[in-house]
């Protein structure tokens, strides 16, 4: 390490990079480590070589592939931390280590204290467990089979060692997120494809007769519940990254992405990825609103979003309608005739804007713009809830037809969540005081349920180990101190990275993909195949604040 070291330092002083522009070495490697979760992450999977073509074979990799994805996770974090500890061991010159140091525990912020209580929480959790190995590994053998999502004391802990590692060492370097839209972009293309019955990688040919993968898994992501959690953390920040980069080359390439995202995201078939993206688009739209500079490229990605739904559907046509079976939402989005109309709408208020910025360059709408778009959504969103409620609690008998399952709250209700909500309110109810404070344990949401399983066969399941609802699963596993600090944590690094926005608008393409992500865990799961890509741009939100801080200056 110290002879890397002394080499990254020689390259630099016979280079033209002055000092002010030039990455710290743990910089690099922090960047290093993001690229490879950016880009080889989201497309690792169970392979093996042979000496029959194509020589590389994917054919087992849904077998267990969210272990593979855990494993990765642990390792390549765990090679981070080592590099960095042994890059503070070997200090390249004394000049250097004259200088102040700033240690991992300076400055400690909100977020700071967010995630060491959320640490403390679940550890505490863990010990008051009555299932202590499944709460600190995520994963035990009962019954005879292997339960848990590896969502253990251990993978929490691995989260706050990244944000710990990110918030205090990252240094800003687009050709990260560049990686990170060419991989996401051969995901969503994976998905489109798989969603035609076309499977390139050979995913599938051990599982034609297992229809639940078959019809439900994607790409190298799993199904369609851990596919729209990842689209949800990766779409948002490509489509933001199009409108606040400087670059047309990138721009380009974040659009072309942000096209097969789209396209993933209908054909994936999944309402919890459509919440998501929605929320996100409202909320950014408030944002952008008053920088004409900026929104004219909002509306280009959006053109673009509502484009590739029609491309989608031509491409459909030409396959003549062999896609696999689609639910009301997405069905009605890609056979919609009003979606004509949106596009030429985004179109022209696109043509519109880059007028009125050539022409005014850097104007800037008054405050009461942004407030009254925000009002029009917050009203809009009241009005959802209120139709929810009106459908739910008080008309419960009027036909709603096949919307009946996302405008009437049941036991049925969003494939039965509506079932798994209320038995695990009636856990966290009967729960005595300790345990509502920190929770039966993390990941323990298996061995909590179980009483009520035989109920849940009424509704298509035999069991199940999470709530589908990451809130209310880590009311029941972490409790409210649990559940506290980690809103606490990712609320906090939001609200700090929004904050710095004004001299680091590239925080709003992270913060994009908190916002999203936070929406759609309201009807969908944590699983180590995309939550820690959340958990990193949680962290790279609170780096961007920090870094704005301290230097009281626009991030290069």
């Amino acid at each position: 390490m110290y002879y890397l070291r002394k080499a990254y330092d020689m390259v630099h002083e016979n280079s033209n990079i002055s000092a002010k522009n030039r990455l710290p070495l743990s910089a690099v490697f922090i960047n290093i480590y993001l690229f490879v979760m950016f880009t080889v992450f989201p497309l690792y999977v169970a392979m093996y070589f042979d000496g029959k073509l194509p020589f590389l074979h994917m054919d087992n990799g849904f077998v267990g592939i969210r272990h593979q994805k855990y494993y990765f996770f642990l390792v390549m974090t765990a090679i981070a931390a080592i590099a960095e500890v042994l890059l503070l061991l070997t200090q390249a010159n004394s000049a250097e280590k004259s200088k102040p140091k700033n240690s991992f525990f300076d400055n400690i912020t909100f977020t700071d204290w967010a995630a060491l209580a959320l640490v403390l929480c679940c550890a505490v959790s863990t010990v008051l467990s009555p299932y202590r190995e499944l709460a600190f590994f995520g994963e035990a053998t009962i019954g005879g089979y292997s339960q848990g999502r590896n969502n253990g004391l251990i993978l929490i802990l691995f989260y706050v060692l990244v944000y710990f590692l990110i918030t205090r060492l990252y240094r800003y370097a687009e050709f990260v997120f560049i990686g990170l839209a060419c991989s996401g972009g051969i995901v969503y293309l994976l998905t489109v494809l798989n969603g035609f019955y076309i499977d390139p990688l050979n995913m599938f040919a051990n599982f034609q007769t297992q229809q639940n993968v078959f019809m439900e898994f994607f790409a190298t992501i799993g199904n369609k519940n851990m596919l729209s959690g990842f689209i949800c953390v990766t779409l948002p920040v490509i489509f933001t990254m199009s409108v606040v980069t400087k670059r047309p080359l990138f721009r380009v390439i974040y659009l072309v992405s942000t096209a097969l995202g789209t396209m993933a995201l209908i054909i994936g078939d999944s309402d919890s990825g459509l919440l998501g993206t929605a929320v996100f688009l409202a909320v950014f739209l408030v944002v952008f609103i008053r920088k004409p500079d900026r929104l004219k490229f909002y509306f280009l990605a959006l053109t673009v979003m509502l484009g590739s739904v029609k491309l989608l559907r031509l491409f459909s046509l030409i396959l003549e309608d062999s896609y696999k079976k689609l639910g009301n939402l997405p069905s009605a989005i890609l056979f919609s005739k009003a979606l004509y109309f949106a596009i030429a709408a985004s179109a022209v208020i696109t043509v519109i804007l880059f007028i009125v910025s050539s022409k005014k360059p850097g104007v800037t709408l008054p405050k009461a713009v942004p407030v009254a778009a925000g009002c029009l959504f917050g009203l809009a969103f009241l009005g959802a809830v209120g139709v929810f409620v009106y459908f739910s609690f008080i008309d419960t008998t009027t036909p709603l037809g096949d919307y009946e399952k996302l405008l009437r709250f049941s036991p049925k209700w969003g494939t039965h969540r509506g079932i798994m909500w209320i038995r695990a309110f009636d856990i966290f109810g009967g729960a005595d005081f300790v345990h509502k404070l920190f929770g039966f344990g993390p990941d323990t949401f298996y061995c909590v349920y179980e009483p009520y399983f035989k109920e849940l066969q009424q509704y298509g399941n035999s069991s199940t180990d999470a709530a589908h609802n990451e809130y209310i699963n880590y009311l029941v596993t972490i409790g409210i101190a649990g559940l506290s600090a980690y809103l606490a944590f990712a609320g906090g690094a939001l609200v700090r990275g929004f904050k710095s926005a004004k001299k680091n608008p590239i925080v709003l393409a992270f913060a994009a993909a908190v916002v999203a992500y936070m929406a759609q865990a309201v009807v969908n799961i944590a699983v180590p195949i995309t939550t820690p890509l959340f958990i990193i741009f949680v962290s790279l939100c609170e780096a961007m604040a920090r870094k704005s801080r301290e230097n009281n200056k626009k991030f290069p």
